[in-house]
């Protein structure tokens, strides 16, 4: 199933028919988002098609380095002018902001190339196979397929995507494909000391200042099994700082030998609560954030509440306790 929908897609992504494309990606996007976005852009233009790409959100600082950042959108006023909307990294159209809409999808064909875990996969063309560790290791097999050059600039987009998804290659969907993967765009341009310097050496002043904050609100629970912290707007506003420079502090949560899960409650400007989990081990926060109306993979996944921080913590850390239980049950380590 998983090649035919990979031939499907790409069916529709090289057809001369389909000359006028969009692509979109989530809001607060990653590396893996914008990575994917631009490597697409790069290589339809170079078929020869009208091209542009879209992100509600402006581009991290970290990553406008990668070549064409500067040429992303961020409104889109008439969706229908467009023969095909490709969403790259988008686990549901709603991530993609408030400038999509499925009434301005309507009539449109829609692809959806994504790797996150989803039941009912939306689009009328789509490719979602959790198996990949990210979707610019999708669109890598994609290119490839379609016996493609990958030019430094598209190599450098895969790379940056893969890497940042993988935590530099540290994370359990780092796989020999992957590895190998890498190693071929390091072959065809792709600088592995520039893109680590660029994504993770590029942090603003703010960043250290909102990090100490957040550190500060630092807890654990279930005999340290547990590691939790907030992020307000509060701390947002004090530090002169943005959503963008958090990037990746849930993941430091689990540095701890302990922690099985990392948590981190941080207030959205509309007020709701984002609960960002990583997990280590067989504890897969993607089936906890089901339960939540969230999702995302085994070891990494988030849900949105509506509440306040401290309510949103009273549900979901007594929940997260008992999830961890049980799946120690199911392992054998509790009696």
């Amino acid at each position: 199933m998983r090649k035919s929908r990979l031939t499907e897609v790409s069916s529709v992504l090289f057809d001369p028919a389909y000359s006028n494309c969009l692509i979109v990606t989530h809001v607060r996007p990653d590396g893996d988002a914008i990575g994917s976005l631009l490597a697409l852009r790069l290589v339809l233009l170079s078929r020869g098609k009208r091209v542009v790409a879209f992100c509600e959100d402006p581009v991290p600082n970290n990553l406008g380095f990668l070549p064409g950042s500067d040429r992303i959108v961020h409104s889109v006023m008439d969706v229908s002018e467009f023969d095909v909307v490709v969403f790259v990294d988008c686990g549901a159209p709603d991530r993609a902001g408030r400038s999509i809409t499925p009434e301005k999808l309507a009539g449109t064909l829609t692809v959806n190339i994504d790797h996150h875990v989803a039941e009912n996969p939306f689009g009328d063309v789509y490719w979602v196979d959790r198996e990949f560790s990210s979707t610019c290791e999708m669109l890598y097999e994609i290119f490839r397929q379609k016996g493609l050059e990958f030019t430094p600039d598209v190599a450098t987009c895969l790379y940056t995507g893969i890497l940042t998804d993988t935590g530099s290659f540290q994370f359990s969907n780092t796989t020999g494909r992957v590895l190998r993967i890498a190693s071929s765009l390091v072959e065809c341009g792709a600088d592995p000391r520039a893109i680590s310097e660029n994504v993770f050496e590029s942090a603003t002043p703010q960043r250290l200042i909102l990090l100490g904050k957040m550190l500060d609100t630092l807890r654990y629970h279930a005999n340290y099994r547990i590691a939790s912290a907030r992020l307000t707007q509060a701390m947002l506003q004090e530090t002169a700082a943005t959503t963008m420079d958090s990037e990746g502090f849930v993941n430091m949560l689990r540095q701890v030998k302990t922690v099985r899960v990392g948590v981190l409650f941080r207030e959205d400007r509309d007020r709701r609560i984002h609960v960002g989990l990583r997990s280590k081990g067989a504890v897969d926060v993607a089936r906890f954030a089901k339960m939540f109306g969230g999702g995302g993979h085994v070891h990494a996944a988030a849900c949105r509440l509506d509440g306040s921080i401290e309510d949103v913590e009273k549900l979901i850390i007594p929940a997260l306790e008992n999830y961890i239980m049980e799946t120690e049950v199911q392992e054998g380590q509790v009696s």
